[in-house]
């Protein structure tokens, strides 16, 4: 039996090693006790060309450099043909990316074969990414089957939604969150790839955001709801930022609840005026005025300015006094709505859009 440290590289190794009549489930053991296992890598141990004979594959790192450090690696495949084990490299290295993981082999198109799904990390000084890919047998060669970007998603997370194993499966990845404290608040949110059997491939479904759990998120949703001219849903919606309990505030609790708030109020009075009605906007205005406190005082005197120059001339004129006054005042007015660059950044023409620009 070879000894897979006589100097071979990781790959001739495992290749010698097996030839040998080694047994593939200690050798898995053996490539992380002796620092070849690509990290977070798995090793596959089942049929992947569907001849009857157990395969194996894993992800080594490469041979160490000068200064002991293997930064490359691919996923290899040992097919077992005829008593021998063909090697292939199925997933060699990629520019800018790290040494390919395997996550896991599993049947996810419902032809009795397993594909292998194999992680390419990219990783930053706070946070990582991954850009995936599937291999399925074709009869000949494993090919990738896996279409689109998935490195654009912080800190991913893979899940198989197989409900119906006569089915193909689905892929969702969901980006959870990025690594650094001036990101601010996180929204996580999540693409689904599904078989495609025409064209042979998981292709990518539209981003899915989660629902908003912490307040500035509920303020964008009412935003957007303003936006697009949905002032009723806008409405309830900054309704909900001021009172739900419920939703989390950053970085901690309580935090710029009040200027959130505030700010809340005086969009609902902008969402009223947008729709014609000034009684209600007037009634929102009279009730921020008492006890707002100097930290919402500023969104104050821009809902009484914002009415005030409604009664006198047009809402894109009003809107432009409310822009001038934030450009004059930005640490009181956009400072608060700064949740950091994982978030919308606010500007002065931001604070009063007409609905549909």
């Amino acid at each position: 039996m070879p000894d897979l440290t006589d100097g071979m590289a990781p790959a001739d190794a495992v290749s010698a090693y097996l030839e040998a009549g080694g047994d593939p489930t200690a050798l898995a053991a053996s490539l992380f006790d002796l620092g070849w296992g690509s990290p977070n890598s798995t090793v596959v141990w089942t049929d992947i060309d569907g001849d009857g004979h157990l395969d194996f594959a894993a992800g080594l790192t490469g041979a160490p450099h000068a200064q002991g450090i293997a930064e490359d690696g691919s996923v290899y495949l040992w097919r077992c043909q005829d008593g021998a084990y063909l090697r292939a490299e199925i997933a060699p290295p990629r520019p800018d990316f790290g040494p390919p993981a395997i996550h896991e082999a599993r049947d996810l198109t419902a032809d009795g074969l397993p594909e292998v799904i194999v992680a390419y990390p990219l990783c930053g000084a706070h946070t990582c990414f991954a850009q995936f890919a599937v291999y399925q047998w074709d009869g000949v060669d494993m090919v990738d089957r896996f279409q689109g970007a998935s490195d654009d998603m912080p800190f991913p997370e893979l899940v198989i939604e197989a409900d119906d194993p006569s089915s193909p499966a689905a892929i969702e990845i969901t980006a959870t969150g990025i690594g650094s404290v001036g990101a601010g608040p996180y929204r996580t949110w999540s693409r689904i790839w599904t078989w495609d059997g025409d064209a042979r491939a998981f292709v990518p479904g539209e981003p899915v955001i989660e629902a908003p759990r912490f307040r500035i998120h509920a303020i964008h949703d009412a935003d957007d709801a303003y936006l697009r001219g949905d002032l009723e849903a806008a409405v309830e919606l900054y309704q909900r930022a001021i009172d739900d309990d419920a939703l989390l505030d950053w970085p901690t609790a309580g935090a710029r609840r009040q200027e959130l708030a505030a700010y809340a109020a005086f969009r609902r009075v902008l969402s009223f005026l947008a729709g014609g009605d000034a009684p209600n906007a007037q009634a929102e205005v009279d009730k921020m005025a008492p006890g707002a406190g100097a930290s919402a005082e500023a969104y104050t005197e821009l809902a009484r300015r914002l009415l005030a120059g409604y009664a006198d001339s047009e809402l894109s004129e009003a809107c432009a006094a409310v822009a001038s006054f934030a450009r004059e005042s930005p640490d009181a007015v956009l400072a608060p709505l700064d949740f950091g660059y994982a978030n919308r950044m606010y500007t002065a023409d931001d604070l009063c859009p007409l609905p549909g620009s």
